[in-house]
């Protein structure tokens, strides 16, 4: 199994699609080194979909043997890849465990970008929100989930 390698545009979806094997579910992903470092350019940039983000090959190798230690991949599904000059972004479905907690999981895109070598430059995460719903099903005026109303404030500049 291998994460990420850059080739022809054939060779590397075909790479990203091997993130589960069958480009289906995946029970969970093998502990053991993927030759991130080989992998990631040295000055690479990681960033997390929820904030963090790690800076240089060693960094992000270091952070995933680490995450592997508290979490476990339940499901992977990877969708779809769209490939364009030296990028590429790949939707998927993740979902996870961390130690005993309840599961979570979420739609989400990756998007790389890669260097003339064909190491990673730059892999950036975003989410979905799992629990999505249509704030117009009662009316002309949304209807926000307590829990969401800073957010939409923060992110539409305005009041509700």
């Amino acid at each position: 199994m291998s994460l990420l390698r850059k080739g022809s545009d054939g060779e590397r979806a075909d790479s990203l699609h091997q993130l589960s094997d069958t480009g289906k579910k995946m029970p969970r992903v093998r502990r053991e080194d993927f030759g991130l470092e080989d992998l990631f350019a040295p000055d690479a940039v990681y960033t997390e979909s929820w904030g963090p983000v790690y800076h240089g090959a060693e960094a992000i190798t270091r952070w995933f043997a680490e995450w592997l230690t508290r979490g476990q991949v339940l499901v992977w599904d990877v969708h779809r890849f769209f490939h364009a000059g030296d990028q590429t972004a790949v939707t998927w479905y993740f979902q996870c465990r961390m130690g005993e907690d309840k599961p979570v999981g979420f739609e989400g895109v990756s998007v790389v970008r890669w260097r003339e070598d064909g190491k990673i430059a730059s892999l950036t995460e975003y989410c979905c929100e799992p629990e999505q719903y249509d704030p117009y099903a009662n009316g002309p005026e949304p209807v926000f989930k307590a829990t969401e109303r800073a957010l939409y404030e923060q992110f539409s500049g305005g009041g509700m």
